[in-house]
């Protein structure tokens, strides 16, 4: 798991206990009562034990990133397996999850209801990856070329084959050709026109980052259906 993720799941944990003990101050022991408090803080270590012995057994799985970053059909099909499962308990809390997402100001019965579904998923993941032989380093990387090939898809299509850094390049040329055209030989055209190649060749190189193998892309137009019904909107803000 990384950084981001254990403080996010941890800080909804600490808020979640926390909150338990403000009802106890403030309501006193007769609302929640000693033993309901004990088997809240229990049942909240038993989840993070799952969680964290789940998250040992993927990360111990070795995986190097690809210098070339190409995406093997059958990682992806693992991928797939593993989102899979996840989607599962995703939809289960999808309701709770759009809610929370829309609400402005949330109460104790919302950061309950957080930690439910941040914890869930995160098992969920974990697990999946643990027993499906895939570490979250690995995972993590498939989901940035899944959604650069995602993205280089779209460009391809509405270009006509040219890859990011291609339709990059192709957009400014044709804005500089455009000043070019406009006919001024003025000293200022001319240094704004120089400005304007400038900077088509810095954007074009900057784009190279985003350009992905023409395997990737056929890969993913291949699985494109799958990849798309098991997308679970919002859960990169909790680093899934």
């Amino acid at each position: 798991m990384g950084m981001a993720g254990k403080i996010a799941i941890g800080c909804v944990a600490a808020v979640f206990i926390v909150g338990v003990l403000g009802v106890v101050a403030l309501g006193g022991l007769a609302w929640w009562g000693k033993g309901k408090i004990e088997s809240k803080l229990e049942e909240i270590k038993n989840d993070q034990s799952r969680l964290e012995a789940a998250q040992k057994r993927a990360d111990a799985i070795p995986f190097v990133a690809p210098t070339d970053g190409l995406i093997t059909e059958d990682r992806l099909v693992k991928f797939l397996d593993v989102r899979k499962r996840v989607f599962a308990v995703y939809e289960q809390h999808k309701a709770d999850f759009e809610q929370l997402q829309e609400k402005k100001q949330g109460d104790l019965g919302d950061v309950r209801k957080a930690y439910n579904v941040i914890n869930d998923v995160r098992t969920a993941q974990a697990e999946a990856l643990a027993d499906l032989g895939m570490s979250t380093s690995e995972y993590q990387y498939l989901i940035g070329q899944v959604y650069k090939s995602m993205w280089a898809t779209e460009v391809a299509k509405s270009t006509g084959g040219k890859s990011v850094s291609e339709a990059t390049g192709a957009a400014f040329e044709q804005m500089a050709e455009a000043m070019k055209a406009s006919g001024s030989t003025s000293p200022e055209a001319q240094k704004a026109l120089d400005q304007m190649r400038a900077a088509a060749a810095e954007s074009q190189e900057n784009a190279k980052q985003m350009d992905v193998p023409q395997a990737n892309i056929d890969l993913f137009n291949k699985y494109e259906a799958d990849i798309k019904k098991y997308a679970m909107g919002g859960l990169e803000m909790i680093g899934l």
